[in-house]
């Protein structure tokens, strides 16, 4: 079972990159040679998470580490589709019940379907798996708002804890988002458990904007992300840093700047928006594995009995995604008690 983002942690899956021998396939030398260093040393980064998670007696699952190629439809076209990297965010775990869901990225479409012997491993110990609808998609991205009325929606937008499961909004004036109102209504129909709902008044995927470490502490960079029903926990307010020299100089090479931002602008994100800091996987209540090391978020998070794991992954600015996005975890030693 799987209530909260802080129980003992004991089943995760992580996630995965391209092959590197799908890099055949393109003509410029320095892309093949930067993007296979990029591959490579993610999956260098995913097996030391996993060892690390390991050794704390966690069992971890992980995709078959597929091979890049373009992906047809009736209605559109994804040459380069997104890789299996990220299984949080197309995956609630929460209970007894795992749930598939789909957004509105014909590049992201198949991604799911990377994880599915995982979930059959699981549905077959009694775990209940249940796919959303597949939409019917335009060959171009549309902002969720003109998506309305199709079943859509981002699991990362949700985070648990306790009887109650924490959303961002579907989207909202000025922003996106990354999901429709029915693809929440959905979800809500059939997470198979009665919960309470609480929202988070901001779009976009929820681990960007609070991280919930303990009962009664949490993590943010912008105050305002914080529900109303949290307002009196005690929190850890992360300030923004700068991108690191090595990002800026991998963004002023040949192969970012007229290879990947032209072809692969779906691979990257927007980078520059993120706080990796607040992206963190707990493995239980006093202990935290967070993107690197800031020693006041290690001197806050000890204030609380929380010991911090520094781990550096070294690419989650090229990916756009910290350690909370490239794992899901999918069984927990807790109860849904009441925290909210």
């Amino acid at each position: 079972m799987i209530y909260t983002e802080w129980d003992q942690l004991t089943e995760v899956i992580i996630g995965c990159t391209y092959n590197i021998a799908s890099l055949q396939q393109f003509s410029d030398n320095e892309f093949i040679d930067n993007m296979s260093q990029i591959l490579l040393e993610t999956e260098e980064d995913f097996l030391k998470l996993k060892k690390l998670l390991e050794s704390f007696h966690v069992k971890v699952y992980r995709p078959q580490q597929p091979i890049l190629k373009e992906e047809i439809s009736r209605n559109w076209t994804a040459k380069f589709p997104y890789p299996p990297l990220c299984p949080r965010d197309f995956h609630v775990a929460y209970g007894n019940t795992i749930i598939s869901t789909i957004g509105g990225d014909c590049n992201r479409y198949t991604e799911s379907d990377y994880f599915l012997n995982i979930m059959l491993e699981k549905y077959a110990e009694g775990r209940n798996y249940i796919s959303m609808p597949k939409p019917i998609l335009s060959r171009d991205y549309q902002p969720y708002e003109k998506l309305e009325g199709q079943i859509l929606f981002h699991a990362a937008n949700i985070l648990k804890c306790g009887d109650t499961l924490i959303h961002t909004q579907p989207y909202v004036e000025g922003h996106h988002g990354r999901g429709t109102k029915q693809g929440l209504d959905w979800i809500k129909r059939n997470i198979g458990s009665d919960v309470k709902w609480v929202s988070i008044p901001k779009a976009g995927h929820a681990d960007g904007k609070i991280a919930l470490i303990k009962p009664g502490l949490l993590m943010c960079y912008d105050e305002k992300a914080i529900p109303e029903e949290l307002k009196k926990w005690d929190k850890i307010v992360v300030k923004r840093k700068a991108l690191p020299d090595y990002f800026n100089n991998i963004k002023s090479q040949h192969f970012y700047k007229d290879i990947v931002q032209n072809w692969l602008t779906h691979w990257i994100g927007y980078v520059d928006e993120t706080i990796f800091d607040i992206n963190v996987l707990s493995i239980n209540e006093n202990t935290v594995i967070t993107n690197g090391y800031d020693k006041d978020v290690y001197n806050k998070l000890k204030e609380y009995n929380v010991e911090m794991i520094p781990f550096d992954f070294k690419h989650k600015y090229f990916w756009d995604c910290g350690l909370h996005c490239i794992s899901l975890d999918l069984t927990r030693e807790g109860e849904p008690n009441n925290y909210v």
